[in-house]
């Protein structure tokens, strides 16, 4: 047998990589410096036995070889501990494109931890959704055993549960009701397709329970998808950071596959990086060149093959206001404004819900938006937004306002009245629908207030100008995730004659007052003139 450094299944997939003979994203790259860097601590022991043991059963009872990536991805949740017997990862996050196998491969490895894990009582929990989604991978282990009489001895195996008769060790399926599950005691917790989680309550209630049997696990397993701000971009940010050794790991293993950039989604040769399996299935590759070609003219197609099959989130140009890296892009440090000239605006539909303010400076070449957010607390107890509002709160992007029954007039004044010590606010714009409802309390401060033409005329108006500094990356909103949900929130819609109105992407779960607030802003952009830093130098005569 051929000696290796770690095990056969690790050295292989790492040699692959480094090698280039498997194209592979930067993800994949960096994972293979980060595992050899953990690998060669002094305290790691691989039990090569236990994956040699993993893999051979899975492809002895299921109708398919595990390929040289699942073999590696295996090895690290079965073999991989520290010499004190801990499991060195035991939180694992594999985001692979559509029909690289993500559910066949969790099938498998919840077949072999609930028959030949020795801990007893190891109840695994896949959790989808939806029923028919925690249902994909409990099926396919139910339906081997089903098929097999050698293993019904070992297994009780019914339709809603499946258990080994001799470790009680249980598999279930569940959805992601976070009244169900409080107070279990699982050993392993499965989330399927965490793209569309728009918050971690679900999340929260599902692991509450880990901890009390030997070698807690979860695994988070998905394709990209269309929420943004929330519990898949928190991962991937948080893979990112692990990767590039910002982090410690913390038993946190990404196992990532997707294109680099849109550029290559055009070469079929490079696939493979966001699909590993689709050199091995030629029915695989066939109908993911029929729906290329197909999404070739068709947006919505498009946005679903980007997305799902490339992990690339995309929304087309056509429809969306900024893409998601324009939007990432605002993400810039905000140079100091004090005493600089701004316009500030207000936007709200309803104060008993949300009103955002913010005030728009000019400098250097780039527009700068400070932006916040009232939130009436009656608005928290109807609607469950997908994003965390705490989460801004404690960020300072928003206020929560109780007791009294609207957002007072008052509040909104006085946030421009404590910023107008330190900034110089030209005046302070509203959509005209709004604005009867704060003027008596502006002029009451002395602080000028008008209202501002708004709708389907001034947003045809405005779009070149947004579509521009999103493009340039020449709008900053500092560190402000709840902007970037609002924008991210709405969508371009074009008349027949081409005219272009923003809408809402959804009237509930989404809100935009923040980017419409920004749109008061832009219609009196004009009057702001562009602060420069000016440079002084020594002049010396020689």
């Amino acid at each position: 047998m051929k000696n290796y450094k770690y095990h056969e299944y690790i050295d292989t997939w790492m040699q692959l990589v480094n090698s280039g003979k498997v194209h592979s994203c930067k993800e994949q790259k960096l994972l293979m410096k980060f595992v050899k860097k953990v690998l060669d601590t002094e305290d790691i022991l691989i039990d090569s036995d236990e994956i040699y043991k993993a893999v051979e059963t899975i492809n002895r009872y299921f109708d398919f070889n595990l390929l040289n990536f699942q073999d590696f991805f295996v090895a690290f949740v079965v073999g991989v501990r520290y010499k004190s017997g801990q499991l060195v990862f035991n939180e694992f996050f594999s985001e692979m494109g559509r029909g690289t196998g993500k559910n066949g491969l969790i099938s498998a490895i919840s077949f072999y931890l609930l028959g030949s894990n020795k801990v007893k009582n190891y109840n695994i929990d896949i959790i989808g959704n939806s029923e028919k989604q925690a249902k994909v991978s409990f099926v396919d282990v139910y339906n081997l055993i089903d098929a097999s009489d050698k293993l019904k001895r070992f297994f009780s195996n019914t339709k809603q549960l499946i258990e080994n008769k001799t470790t009680k060790s249980q598999l279930a399926f569940n959805t992601s009701n976070s009244k169900t599950k409080d107070g279990a005691r699982p050993g392993a917790v499965i989330f399927d397709e965490v793209h569309q989680y728009e918050n971690y309550d679900n999340i929260n209630v599902h692991i509450g329970g880990l901890g009390k049997i030997l070698d807690p696990r979860i695994f988070y397993i998905t394709t990209d998808g269309v929420v943004r701000e929330s519990v898949l971009d928190d991962l991937k940010e948080r893979a990112n950071r692990v990767l590039t050794g910002e982090d410690p790991h913390n038993g946190f293993f990404p196992f990532i596959f997707k294109m680099d950039s849109l550029q290559e989604v055009g070469k079929k040769d490079l696939w493979d990086k966001a699909i590993p399996r689709i050199n091995y299935d030629e029915t695989l590759k066939r109908e993911v060149i029929r729906e290329y070609n197909a999404m070739l003219s068709n947006a919505d197609l498009k946005e679903a093959f980007l997305t799902k099959r490339m992990n690339i989130p995309f929304v087309s140009v056509e429809r969306c206001v900024a893409t998601w890296d324009e939007i990432l892009a605002t993400n810039q440090t905000m140079p100091n404004l004090e005493n600089e000239s701004c316009i500030g605006a207000v936007d709200f539909s309803d104060l008993r819900d949300f009103c955002s303010v913010g005030m728009l400076f000019k400098k250097d070449g780039k527009r700068y938006w400070k932006h916040h957010t009232f939130i009436h607390e009656k608005s928290l107890e109807l609607t469950k937004y997908n994003i965390n509002i705490q989460e801004a709160v404690d960020l300072g992007l928003a206020t929560i306002i109780r007791v009294v029954p609207i957002i007072p007039a008052t509040a909104v004044v006085e946030w421009f009245k404590a910023r107008s010590t330190t900034y110089n606010i030209q005046r302070v714009v509203a959509d005209r629908y709004r604005y009867l409802s704060l003027k008596e309390e502006f002029d009451k401060e002395g602080i000028q207030f008008d209202a501002i033409p708004n709708g389907a005329p001034t947003h045809n108006k405005l779009h070149p100008l947004i579509t521009q500094i999103f493009a340039e990356s020449t709008l900053i909103f500092g560190d402000d995730k709840l902007m970037r949900w609002y924008v991210n929130n709405v969508y371009v819609e074009t008349d027949g004659k081409g005219n272009k109105t923003y809408k809402k992407i959804e009237p509930i779960k989404r809100k935009t007052d923040g980017f419409y607030a920004l749109l008061h802003a832009l219609v009196v952009d004009e009057e702001l003139i562009e602060a420069q830093d000016v440079k002084f130098y020594d002049v010396y005569t020689y």
